[in-house]
């Protein structure tokens, strides 16, 4: 009941900051649009600052190369999380649907980032490969391997594009676990639980074992990964 009543203040007092900050990151990135990343990542802050979310990261993401970064999906305050962990040229591949919400979905394109439309093979397919262009073009790429959120807090099974991408391109793959989000707020759930969040950077995949694993060997890896940087199971 304490949580349902905190969140209710929570939502009625931060709503007004947090439509400022919304509409001041607008503005900034309409006058620098070359600015986007940075300009992000202090919305991100700003943002999980009003929600009473503690960020804390447990490693550190090399800023010296480009690579896939692939984070487990569990809560709506992801994409400030990776703006807030992700350091240069950094872009991602996310739903088409996203693309469609108001405000969210004009940061997202001015962001740079790549719709993917999962129902339609062909279209999924040209994702990927522009996804391969912005690594080649010294960007970061995210990606989010689950594909949606998941409902149990468990890892959910992955999908293979991301894999191909990085198999295709020689992308290193670098593993990221959240956690603490799913406890913030899972998705059928309409209260939060303010508190830390965790970010735990992982093990580099290099590209000199992917003849060796393969794609379904490294989604092995890397969901193995994701169990011991989470703590959380693996769904089956």
């Amino acid at each position: 009941m304490l949580a349902k009543v905190i969140s209710i203040v929570i939502y009625l007092v931060m709503a007004i900051p947090l439509a400022l900050i919304g509409i001041l990151f607008v503005i900034s990135v309409i006058l620098f649009p070359s600015k986007m990343n940075m300009f992000g990542r202090l919305t991100s802050i700003c943002v999980l600052k009003c929600l009473f979310v503690k960020v804390r990261i447990n490693g550190s993401i090399p800023k010296d190369k480009s690579m896939i970064l692939m984070y487990n999906h569990s809560c709506f305050i992801d994409p400030f999380l990776f703006a807030y962990s992700s350091p240069g040229k950094t872009t991602g591949i996310t739903a088409v649907e996203n693309y469609k919400l108001p405000v969210f979905g004009w940061m997202l394109k001015k962001w740079n980032a790549i719709p993917i439309d999962r129902s339609n093979i062909n279209a999924a397919k040209k994702s990927i490969a522009k996804g391969e262009q912005a690594f080649k073009d010294g960007y970061n790429v995210i990606i989010l391997p689950e594909g949606t959120r998941t409902i149990s807090g468990q890892i959910k099974k992955f999908k293979k594009g991301g894999f191909h991408m990085a198999v295709n391109t020689k992308a290193p793959i670098l593993p990221i676990g959240s956690k603490g989000a799913f406890s913030f707020k899972p998705k059928n759930r309409w209260y939060i639980k303010p508190g830390l969040v965790e970010l735990n950077v992982g093990n580099i995949i290099n590209p000199d074992r992917y003849d060796e694993l393969g794609v379904d060997g490294l989604i092995k890896e890397v969901r193995l990964q994701m169990k011991e940087l989470t703590g959380y199971e693996l769904e089956e």
